[in-house]
């Protein structure tokens, strides 16, 4: 059923969902970090020759061990999913007063790594936001059935529990119409005894807000969001066009595709690849 319906002024509808399979994973180094919440805000929107784009604003408070080992954090975003390509792109990485933290990018196999370190290491409670923004997220298939975005809000890669997730994935009033299914949040992997709960509810100018958390997510269990939309809403990023959307969506939502988190410690080696430093060019 399209979900046009949710955008009727004064409308609120809310749904809970049970915790379904889907892949699970996420990597952390420092075993010691614990993540005490996780606030995702994500907005998609149409960009550049048709592609989907969303704008992601995380915001994760950590407690870090006396001992300063652990010197900062990592997202890690796939910039492909299969024969699709996605363009990420860093915008920057703040602490929870807005003060910029050092950044740094990396590429390397086909994924795209924002860190940033603190060299004297890191103690107690520590606020990190990252905010970026990544092309071509939705699987746009052949155009006989559904597009479908899968979100990974928590990420692939870790090994660090998290206390407490909240999402909020905003669609705008112009792709309301396109909206095709009832969005799921699902908690993997398969057999994991918690629960998801999803809401859709209207948000400002006609946007459609579909919301969703969880409490205490064990290391190796994700909580995911799908959302469909109709064919032949978004296009393909093109291969080695490098284009860019140009722009950037109010920040009420985020989190990409594939999204990893990791606590970086003192000594972690560099992954192989090639890699930059600083802000990612804009082509």
């Amino acid at each position: 059923m399209r979900a046009a319906a949710f955008a009727a002024a004064g409308a609120l509808l809310s749904t809970v969902v049970a915790g379904g399979s889907a892949t699970a994973a996420i990597s952390t180094d420092g075993d010691d970090v614990v993540i005490e919440t996780m606030q995702a805000d994500v907005g998609i929107g149409r960009g550049q020759n048709g592609v989907s784009a969303l704008t992601v604003a995380e915001t994760f408070v950590a407690r870090f061990p006396a001992s300063g080992e652990s010197r900062g954090m990592r997202r890690d975003v796939a910039d492909s999913s299969g024969d699709t390509a996605r363009l990420p792109r860093l915008i920057s990485v703040t602490d929870g007063d807005g003060a910029e933290r050092p950044s740094e990018v990396e590429t390397s196999d086909g994924g795209f790594s924002m860190t940033s370190l603190a060299p004297e290491g890191l103690r107690g409670t520590q606020t990190f936001v990252f905010t970026y923004t990544v092309d071509g997220v939705v699987t746009v298939g052949d155009g006989s059935q559904a597009q479908e975005l899968t979100w990974a809000v928590t990420g692939r890669e870790r090994s660090s529990a998290i206390g407490e997730v909240r999402a909020t994935f905003r669609v705008p009033e112009e792709l309301v119409p396109s909206l095709e299914g009832q969005p799921r949040c699902l908690i993997a992997p398969e057999g994991s005894t918690k629960d998801c709960d999803l809401a859709i509810t209207p948000g400002q100018l006609g946007a459609v807000l579909i919301e969703a958390s969880a409490t205490d997510l064990a290391a190796d269990e994700t909580m995911s969001l799908v959302v469909g939309f109709a064919p032949d809403t978004f296009t393909a990023v093109e291969d080695g066009s490098g284009a860019t959307v140009g722009w950037v969506l109010a920040l009420t939502g985020a989190a990409a595709l594939g999204v990893g988190a990791g606590i970086v410690v003192m000594g972690r080696r560099r992954r192989s690849g090639a890699s930059r430093k600083g802000p990612p060019r804009q082509s």
